[in-house]
């Protein structure tokens, strides 16, 4: 999986997975994923070291797909998805889509 995709994976688990994570851990990630912060980046803002960093990432990351292994809550969102996309009848699609917040 390229780098991009992996960082796009990563960036919608954790809609569904960041607050099970301590809020150090939510700050490192979001700076990472969702800000396409570097590593060193994020080391200075934090005050702390690159290797920090980069362990807390890929320590997040490993939990990341823990996670998503055993509750599969992307994965049944992405299939969730494609069946509205093949709904017919808009009106029904919206409530759905409504209720799952896409």
């Amino acid at each position: 999986m390229s780098n991009k995709k992996q960082m796009v994976k990563y960036s919608e688990l954790l809609t569904y997975y960041l607050k099970l994570f301590t809020k150090k851990q939510q700050t490192y990630l979001i700076d990472y994923f969702l800000h396409d912060l570097s590593l060193k980046e994020i080391a200075n803002k934090h005050h702390v070291s690159v290797m920090a960093i980069s362990d807390s990432i890929n320590r997040s990351k490993k939990t990341l797909n823990d996670y998503e292994k055993h509750l599969l809550l992307y994965e049944k969102a992405c299939k969730r998805r494609k069946v509205y996309n093949q709904i017919q009848q808009e009106s029904i699609k919206k409530q759905l889509m409504k209720i799952d917040k896409f």
